[in-house]
Parts: structure tokens; C-alpha cells; sequence
């Protein structure tokens, strides 16, 4: 499973740090500081993520995923929606034939 560097965290206080190895890789997903807390109380419960980050309803975790987007550690929103929406340029065929 792949997930952002911070809910590292959440799964070594829920499987052991020696279960739980990290490796580089671009992230692909796209979220928002704001529905990041929400999104990790849904799939791992609110007091796993308070115990993890603290009782502050996600003060912490908004300033630590603001902070890996300005490092460029993982993508933005805007950054993604704007490469979504450009469009997309036809890619001539080598070897066929123009009409």
C-alpha cells in the first residue's frame, strides 16, 4: 500500500515500526489539507488519528501536508487540476498516412 509520508505514522502506532517500510515514490493522489483529516479519521478511526497527530480536529496534520506541498513532496490540488484540464495535444502515428 502506498500512502503519504505522515499516515506512515498512523500505520507503525497500528502494525509496529519494524512492519512498516518506507520507500520514495512520486505520489499520484491528489488531496486537500482541509478533507485530509477527515479522510484518515474515516479509514482509520478519530482516535487513532488523535493519538497519532493530537486532539486539535486536524490542526497538525493541515500544517504538516501544507508543509510536504510547499516541499513539493506531494502534489498539490490546483497544481493537478491544472495538468487535468490541459488538453491534450493528437499524437501523429509514425508511418501513417495524412489525408
Amino acid at each position: 500500500m502506498h500512502v503519504p509520508p505522515y499516515e506512515t505514522n498512523i500505520l507503525r502506532n497500528l502494525f509496529g515500526r519494524e512492519n512498516v517500510t518506507v520507500f520514495e515514490r512520486p505520489n499520484q493522489t491528489t488531496i486537500t489539507p482541509e478533507q485530509e483529516y477527515d479522510r484518515l479519521c474515516a479509514k482509520y478511526g478519530h482516535e487513532v488519528v488523535a493519538k497519532v497527530f493530537g486532539e486539535d480536529d486536524g490542526d497538525r496534520l493541515m500544517e504538516i501536508v501544507e508543509g510536504l506541498m510547499a516541499e513539493g513532496r506531494i502534489p498539490a490540488q490546483e497544481q493537478t487540476l491544472d495538468k487535468a484540464l490541459e488538453p491534450e495535444l493528437p499524437q501523429e502515428t509514425k508511418g501513417a498516412k495524412k489525408r
